[in-house]
């Protein structure tokens, strides 16, 4: 049985960066905005060189003790005390129609396609319902057509073009 948690504990923060880092590299179709805009991604075709360390940061301010209100989470699918995925989750509670953003959604790759993901997103909507939130937002990589037909059969839909200027090549 697949068991979805939010994180709450600093000691594993290594283990959850490392699996990330794992899972995400070197597929370039993951990359989207955020990747450029966080500093994961050099550019659209070339990840960062210490993505780890990156992801290590990121973790660390959004795994501590919290409280239901809490903004900025990390939920962890284990089966049998292995990890298989892990999600960043952002609440927006206070907004005119509040929302949650899916800010990534990682299944370790030997596992895509066997109900982690579908079991994690369908807890991470029950949560986002007790919570108070009327939506989910994501957004995804242009190429990552695997992620957008599993969101798409979970009632996401395109609603916005994102696009980029790079302002450092002529």
């Amino acid at each position: 049985m697949i068991q979805v948690a939010w994180c709450n504990q600093h000691s594993q923060v290594d283990q959850l960066a490392t699996f990330f880092a794992e899972q995400v590299t070197p597929q370039t179709s993951f990359i989207s905005h955020a990747e450029l805009m966080g500093g994961r991604a050099l550019s659209p075709e070339e990840w960062a060189p210490n993505l780890r360390e990156i992801f290590r940061e990121e973790i660390a301010k959004r795994v501590v003790d919290h409280s239901i209100e809490a903004e900025r989470r990390v939920a962890t699918a284990h089966q049998a005390g292995v990890l298989l995925g892990l999600a960043y989750v952002s609440f927006n509670l206070s907004a005119r129609v509040p929302f949650v953003i899916l800010e990534d959604i990682v299944v370790e790759s030997s596992q895509r396609g066997g109900g982690v993901g579908q079991t994690m997103l369908e807890w991470i909507f029950e949560r986002a319902k007790q919570a108070g939130a009327k939506r989910i937002f994501l957004e995804s990589g242009t190429n990552n057509h695997a992620a957008h037909s599993f969101f798409a059969r979970n009632r996401f839909r395109a609603i916005s073009v994102v696009m980029m200027a790079d302002l450092t090549v002529q």
